[in-house]
């Protein structure tokens, strides 16, 4: 079976070999993994960059590791074009001047590898129009983030679209808007190619719901994410003797790097708790904390900056409670992989979290824009040690059945095959 992968990921780097990325790389990277030592799969990846300049030609393929690569330089706008840009700012339509550039790539592509099946994984980038470019064949795109609804908590609760441009200083205040005006392109990208799938790949009731709105053409099907390989190999968890949280987060306003001061100052100043709360990633700390007026050095939150995947399990392994503080999010891998590890989670009831977390047997859910119900919560776990060990030991459980990388990649065939059934078929 032929599988031709679009998808944005370091994996699709040529300069790094399968042996590497068996230490690490995201969930996306460990499935290619599975499907590549699968003596009936054929794996294409196709991926475009910034730091390749063809000249002659469009896109150029390689072979290694019995994987067809396919690169491509991204589309670079003139200048006059950017200006243009910036004038119609408001003109989401404006996004389809650079489509075509990506179609004829992707269309040729798809012509050489010729697949049995397409797989595109997300709907976010210009990489997913290879969705429309593959009309005709074969075709399934398996949901991540969905910008549609991402867009609208981009600005978070007392957040403003000034205080979004401003949020880096003056020097950045150029790059910040056309983020604002990227999302919202995005967002009617996004429609477009969704509205052209035949097949989605999905995981929570949140996506599914969402998706039957944004592609109601399409037949959903679940499919699994699996995690880095290293949170499979079983470490017992020790509990602290003094209370450690922990978050992983990156620097999108939306993780909620607010809702953690809040929730540290209460937990410290109103709870008079003991602990220590570590933030590992790159949470845009100076811009809240002068926002919000709390300093993490003030309520015991430590910045830990990006470790490796080692690093971020040996911690969790050690630690109270993991706590999601998110404003939206599908099936965040960082909560997944505190589950594994034995970890209570306590989370915001937004997307796809509670799919992820039962309330009161796996973790605690309490509402994004609550931080005493998110102290609370954490309070809870902290005080209440059997609580934790049980809650623990049932969301390692429950984490191990989700994300078993057999049944995942099982399941993931037995789509393609109902995905080339059903277009004989229509055929």
């Amino acid at each position: 079976m032929r599988i031709l992968i679009f998808g944005h990921t370091a994996f699709y780097n040529k300069e790094i070999t399968i042996q590497q990325m068996s230490n690490g790389g995201g969930w996306m990277d460990s499935l290619i993994m599975k499907l590549h030592k699968l003596s009936t799969i054929q794996l294409g990846l196709a991926d475009g960059s910034d730091n390749i300049n063809y000249v002659g030609k469009k896109w150029e393929k390689e072979c290694q590791h019995n994987i067809e690569y396919y690169h491509w330089p991204y589309h670079k706008k003139r200048i006059k074009e950017k200006i243009s840009d910036l004038i119609h700012y408001n003109d989401v339509s404006r996004d389809k001047i650079v489509w075509p550039y990506y179609l004829d790539i992707y269309k040729q592509v798809i012509e050489d590898f010729k697949p049995d099946v397409i797989h595109v994984f997300g709907s976010e980038v210009y990489l997913q129009l290879a969705a429309i470019a593959a009309k005709g064949y074969p075709l399934v795109l398996h949901a991540q983030g969905l910008l549609s609804l991402y867009v609208y908590i981009l600005c978070v609760p007392g957040i403003s679209k000034r205080d979004y441009i401003l949020k880096d200083g003056i020097c950045k205040v150029f790059k910040n808007f056309q983020e604002l005006v990227a999302w919202n392109r995005g967002a009617y990208r996004e429609k477009a190619i969704l509205s052209s799938v035949p097949h989605v790949i999905g995981r929570t009731t949140w996506d599914k719901q969402a998706l039957e709105i944004l592609a109601p053409q399409a037949k959903y099907h679940y499919g699994g994410e699996l995690l880095r390989p290293i949170f499979y190999e079983s470490i017992d968890r020790i509990y602290p003797a003094t209370p450690i949280i922990i978050t992983t987060l990156s620097s999108p306003l939306y993780k909620g790097y607010d809702l953690i001061l809040k929730i540290a100052d209460i937990l410290k100043y109103q709870l008079h708790l003991d602990f220590t709360w570590k933030v590992f990633g790159g949470p845009n700390a100076k811009f809240f904390e002068n926002k919000v007026g709390i300093c993490h050095n003030d309520v015991n939150v430590e910045i830990c900056g990006r470790v490796s995947a080692e690093e971020i399990k040996r911690t969790m392994c050690n630690a109270t409670v993991y706590v999601q503080s998110s404003y939206i999010e599908n099936s965040p891998n960082s909560l997944a992989e505190a589950q594994i590890c034995g970890l209570p989670v306590v989370a915001t009831n937004v997307g796809g979290t509670s799919s992820m977390v039962e309330d009161g047997v796996s973790g605690l859910l309490f509402p994004a824009t609550d931080p005493y119900m998110g102290a609370y919560c954490i309070k809870e776990l902290i005080t209440n040690r059997e609580r934790n060990i049980e809650m623990g030991k049932y969301a390692k459980e429950i984490a191990y059945k989700r994300h078993d990388p057999d049944n995942i990649v099982a399941s993931l065939i037995q789509t393609y095959k109902e995905i080339i059934d059903d277009r004989q078929v229509v055929s």
